[in-house]
Protein backbone atom coordinates (compact mmCIF):
# COMPACT_ATOMS: atom_id res chain seq x y z
CA UNK A 1 0.00 0.00 0.00
CA UNK A 2 1.18 3.03 -0.67
CA UNK A 3 3.01 5.40 1.86
CA UNK A 4 -0.03 8.01 1.28
CA UNK A 5 -2.92 5.83 1.82
CA UNK A 6 -4.06 4.15 5.42
CA UNK A 7 -7.25 1.83 5.66
CA UNK A 8 -10.02 3.69 8.37
CA UNK A 9 -13.25 2.27 9.60
CA UNK A 10 -15.78 3.31 7.13
CA UNK A 11 -18.50 4.21 10.05
CA UNK A 12 -15.73 6.85 11.25
CA UNK A 13 -15.61 8.65 7.82
CA UNK A 14 -19.04 8.35 6.17
CA UNK A 15 -21.84 10.58 7.20
CA UNK A 16 -25.63 11.63 5.74
CA UNK A 17 -25.43 14.55 3.62
CA UNK A 18 -21.73 14.00 2.37
CA UNK A 19 -20.70 14.61 -1.01
CA UNK A 20 -19.81 11.28 -3.67
CA UNK A 21 -17.85 10.98 -6.55
CA UNK A 22 -18.97 8.05 -8.14
CA UNK A 23 -16.88 6.29 -11.28
CA UNK A 24 -19.13 3.86 -13.03
CA UNK A 25 -18.07 0.92 -15.22
CA UNK A 26 -19.86 2.39 -18.98
CA UNK A 27 -18.18 0.92 -21.95
CA UNK A 28 -19.57 4.06 -24.52
CA UNK A 29 -17.51 6.38 -22.23
CA UNK A 30 -14.06 6.84 -24.04
CA UNK A 31 -11.90 6.08 -20.67
CA UNK A 32 -14.43 3.17 -19.68
CA UNK A 33 -16.17 5.17 -17.03
CA UNK A 34 -18.79 7.28 -16.45
CA UNK A 35 -18.49 10.06 -13.27
CA UNK A 36 -21.62 10.56 -10.89
CA UNK A 37 -22.35 12.96 -8.44
CA UNK A 38 -24.25 12.56 -5.01
CA UNK A 39 -24.91 12.76 -1.70
CA UNK A 40 -25.27 10.04 1.11
CA UNK A 41 -29.04 10.07 2.07
CA UNK A 42 -28.71 7.23 4.55
CA UNK A 43 -26.41 4.83 6.02
CA UNK A 44 -28.50 1.67 6.80
CA UNK A 45 -27.04 -1.61 8.30
CA UNK A 46 -25.97 -3.23 4.65
CA UNK A 47 -25.84 -0.34 1.97
CA UNK A 48 -25.95 2.98 1.53
CA UNK A 49 -28.67 5.31 -0.15
CA UNK A 50 -26.90 8.02 -2.76
CA UNK A 51 -29.50 10.61 -3.60
CA UNK A 52 -27.98 11.53 -7.19
CA UNK A 53 -27.79 14.86 -8.98
CA UNK A 54 -28.11 13.97 -12.46
CA UNK A 55 -30.68 13.45 -15.38
CA UNK A 56 -33.84 11.35 -15.39
CA UNK A 57 -31.84 9.53 -18.59
CA UNK A 58 -28.63 9.09 -16.52
CA UNK A 59 -30.20 7.94 -13.70
CA UNK A 60 -32.16 5.64 -15.71
CA UNK A 61 -29.10 4.00 -16.98
CA UNK A 62 -28.63 2.26 -13.75
CA UNK A 63 -25.14 -0.77 -13.57
CA UNK A 64 -26.11 -4.04 -13.09
CA UNK A 65 -26.38 -5.36 -9.48
CA UNK A 66 -23.32 -6.95 -8.19
CA UNK A 67 -21.26 -3.93 -10.41
CA UNK A 68 -18.36 -2.68 -8.57
CA UNK A 69 -18.60 1.51 -8.19
CA UNK A 70 -15.13 3.16 -7.28
CA UNK A 71 -16.51 5.93 -4.92
CA UNK A 72 -14.95 9.07 -3.37
CA UNK A 73 -15.56 11.35 -0.45
CA UNK A 74 -13.69 14.47 1.10
CA UNK A 75 -12.43 14.99 3.95
CA UNK A 76 -9.66 17.17 5.98
CA UNK A 77 -6.15 17.31 3.33
CA UNK A 78 -7.39 14.16 1.69
CA UNK A 79 -9.90 11.98 0.31
CA UNK A 80 -11.22 8.71 1.29
CA UNK A 81 -12.17 5.89 -1.46
CA UNK A 82 -13.76 2.81 -1.56
CA UNK A 83 -15.39 0.18 -4.12
CA UNK A 84 -19.13 -0.67 -3.22
CA UNK A 85 -21.48 -3.36 -5.22
CA UNK A 86 -24.38 -1.65 -7.05
CA UNK A 87 -27.19 -3.26 -5.26
CA UNK A 88 -30.51 -1.12 -6.82
CA UNK A 89 -31.95 2.19 -7.24
CA UNK A 90 -35.20 3.93 -6.03
CA UNK A 91 -38.57 5.01 -8.34
CA UNK A 92 -38.55 8.00 -9.71
CA UNK A 93 -39.18 11.03 -8.95
CA UNK A 94 -37.00 9.39 -6.54
CA UNK A 95 -33.26 9.21 -7.92
CA UNK A 96 -31.47 6.85 -5.59
CA UNK A 97 -28.66 4.64 -5.79
CA UNK A 98 -28.23 1.85 -3.68
CA UNK A 99 -24.96 0.56 -2.66
CA UNK A 100 -23.15 -1.53 -0.57
CA UNK A 101 -21.96 -0.34 2.68
CA UNK A 102 -18.07 -0.68 2.79
CA UNK A 103 -16.51 -1.93 6.15
CA UNK A 104 -13.09 0.01 5.63
CA UNK A 105 -12.23 3.49 3.12
CA UNK A 106 -8.55 4.21 2.12
CA UNK A 107 -7.51 7.38 3.47
CA UNK A 108 -5.13 8.97 0.43
CA UNK A 109 -3.27 12.38 0.71
CA UNK A 110 -4.15 15.30 -1.36
CA UNK A 111 -1.69 14.73 -4.16
CA UNK A 112 -3.55 12.23 -5.06
CA UNK A 113 -6.73 14.05 -6.73
CA UNK A 114 -7.03 14.55 -9.63
CA UNK A 115 -5.98 17.62 -11.68
CA UNK A 116 -8.72 19.45 -13.86
CA UNK A 117 -7.73 21.41 -16.89
CA UNK A 118 -8.79 25.13 -16.65
CA UNK A 119 -7.71 27.67 -19.32
CA UNK A 120 -8.76 31.20 -16.84
CA UNK A 121 -7.24 34.40 -15.95
CA UNK A 122 -5.01 33.99 -12.94
CA UNK A 123 -3.11 37.21 -11.41
CA UNK A 124 -0.01 35.98 -9.32
CA UNK A 125 2.60 37.51 -7.32
CA UNK A 126 5.91 36.58 -7.53
CA UNK A 127 9.12 36.67 -5.49
CA UNK A 128 10.54 40.29 -5.32
CA UNK A 129 13.85 41.58 -3.52
CA UNK A 130 14.85 41.17 0.00
CA UNK A 131 11.74 38.80 0.76
CA UNK A 132 9.02 40.88 -0.42
CA UNK A 133 6.24 40.11 -3.04
CA UNK A 134 5.93 42.25 -6.65
CA UNK A 135 2.70 43.59 -7.88
CA UNK A 136 0.20 41.46 -9.30
CA UNK A 137 0.34 40.25 -13.07
CA UNK A 138 -1.52 38.45 -14.98
CA UNK A 139 -0.96 34.97 -16.57
CA UNK A 140 -3.06 32.38 -17.14
CA UNK A 141 -4.03 29.15 -15.13
CA UNK A 142 -2.84 25.41 -16.78
CA UNK A 143 -5.50 22.86 -14.19
CA UNK A 144 -6.41 23.26 -10.77
CA UNK A 145 -6.82 20.87 -7.99
CA UNK A 146 -7.89 20.83 -4.07
CA UNK A 147 -3.98 20.29 -3.40
CA UNK A 148 -2.75 23.25 -5.89
CA UNK A 149 -2.34 24.75 -9.05
CA UNK A 150 -0.04 24.97 -12.29
CA UNK A 151 0.24 28.44 -14.46
CA UNK A 152 1.75 29.74 -17.03
CA UNK A 153 4.75 32.01 -16.48
CA UNK A 154 7.26 34.45 -18.61
CA UNK A 155 9.93 33.52 -16.28
CA UNK A 156 12.21 30.89 -13.95
CA UNK A 157 10.36 30.50 -10.38
CA UNK A 158 12.89 29.34 -7.90
CA UNK A 159 11.59 25.91 -5.90
CA UNK A 160 10.04 26.49 -2.65
CA UNK A 161 9.40 29.88 -3.25
CA UNK A 162 6.51 32.11 -1.72
CA UNK A 163 3.97 33.38 -3.70
CA UNK A 164 0.17 34.43 -4.14
CA UNK A 165 -2.44 33.40 -6.71
CA UNK A 166 -5.71 35.17 -7.49
CA UNK A 167 -8.79 33.43 -9.53
CA UNK A 168 -11.15 35.96 -10.22
CA UNK A 169 -13.84 33.42 -10.88
CA UNK A 170 -13.53 29.87 -10.43
CA UNK A 171 -17.18 28.29 -12.21
CA UNK A 172 -18.71 27.23 -8.72
CA UNK A 173 -16.14 28.35 -6.44
CA UNK A 174 -16.16 32.13 -7.45
CA UNK A 175 -12.84 33.88 -6.27
CA UNK A 176 -10.19 31.50 -4.84
CA UNK A 177 -6.95 33.50 -3.25
CA UNK A 178 -4.61 31.92 -1.58
CA UNK A 179 -0.46 31.80 -0.73
CA UNK A 180 1.40 28.99 -2.15
CA UNK A 181 4.76 27.16 -2.65
CA UNK A 182 6.45 26.33 -5.67
CA UNK A 183 6.86 22.96 -5.89
CA UNK A 184 8.01 22.64 -9.48
CA UNK A 185 9.29 24.80 -12.40
CA UNK A 186 9.40 23.52 -15.92
CA UNK A 187 10.66 24.86 -18.83
CA UNK A 188 8.53 24.81 -22.51
CA UNK A 189 9.23 25.02 -25.67
CA UNK A 190 6.10 26.27 -27.83
CA UNK A 191 5.14 25.39 -31.45
CA UNK A 192 6.90 29.02 -32.27
CA UNK A 193 10.11 28.03 -30.29
CA UNK A 194 9.43 30.33 -27.61
CA UNK A 195 10.31 29.70 -23.83
CA UNK A 196 8.11 30.15 -21.43
CA UNK A 197 7.74 27.95 -17.87
CA UNK A 198 4.89 25.51 -16.37
CA UNK A 199 4.84 26.59 -12.67
CA UNK A 200 3.45 23.69 -10.31
CA UNK A 201 2.19 25.07 -6.57
CA UNK A 202 0.58 23.79 -3.51
CA UNK A 203 -1.94 26.16 -1.54
CA UNK A 204 -0.52 27.10 1.82
CA UNK A 205 -1.62 25.63 4.74
CA UNK A 206 -4.49 28.44 5.56
CA UNK A 207 -6.59 27.71 2.81
CA UNK A 208 -5.87 23.51 3.49
CA UNK A 209 -7.24 23.99 7.12
CA UNK A 210 -10.48 26.38 6.09
CA UNK A 211 -11.53 26.21 2.17
CA UNK A 212 -10.10 22.93 0.54
CA UNK A 213 -12.93 20.89 0.94
CA UNK A 214 -15.12 23.00 -0.94
CA UNK A 215 -12.33 23.20 -3.53
CA UNK A 216 -12.19 19.48 -3.75
CA UNK A 217 -16.04 19.03 -4.26
CA UNK A 218 -15.92 21.85 -7.13
CA UNK A 219 -13.04 20.14 -8.78
CA UNK A 220 -15.33 16.70 -8.92
CA UNK A 221 -18.09 19.18 -10.19
CA UNK A 222 -15.79 20.72 -12.96
CA UNK A 223 -14.74 16.46 -13.86
CA UNK A 224 -18.28 15.64 -14.14
CA UNK A 225 -19.50 18.82 -16.45
CA UNK A 226 -15.49 18.03 -18.45
CA UNK A 227 -16.67 14.11 -18.71
CA UNK A 228 -20.71 14.89 -19.29
CA UNK A 229 -19.47 16.58 -22.20
CA UNK A 230 -17.98 13.90 -24.18
CA UNK A 231 -14.48 15.27 -23.49
CA UNK A 232 -11.99 12.62 -22.60
CA UNK A 233 -9.66 14.19 -19.30
CA UNK A 234 -6.44 14.86 -20.74
CA UNK A 235 -3.22 13.53 -19.03
CA UNK A 236 -1.43 16.97 -18.11
CA UNK A 237 2.57 16.13 -18.03
CA UNK A 238 4.42 19.19 -16.71
CA UNK A 239 7.86 17.57 -16.95
CA UNK A 240 7.48 17.75 -20.75
CA UNK A 241 9.73 20.29 -21.87
CA UNK A 242 8.16 20.93 -25.07
CA UNK A 243 4.30 21.49 -26.89
CA UNK A 244 2.72 22.27 -29.67
CA UNK A 245 0.03 24.86 -28.04
CA UNK A 246 0.83 28.47 -28.83
CA UNK A 247 1.39 30.85 -26.31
Amino acid sequence: MPATEELKPADEVLHPGQFVHLAVPDETADDGLRVVAGRIDELALRFLAIELDVEVKDFLSSPAAGTDIACAVTGEGCVYRFTSGFRGCSRLPVRQWFLERPETVSRIQMREFVRVPLDLPLAVRLPGDHGSMRDAADTTLIDISGGGLAFVSEEKVLLSAAIAVDIPELPGYGELRSGAKVKRCTPITTANGRKIYHIGASFDEAFVREKQERLIQTVFELQRSYLQRGLRMPHMDHTHRTSTTQP
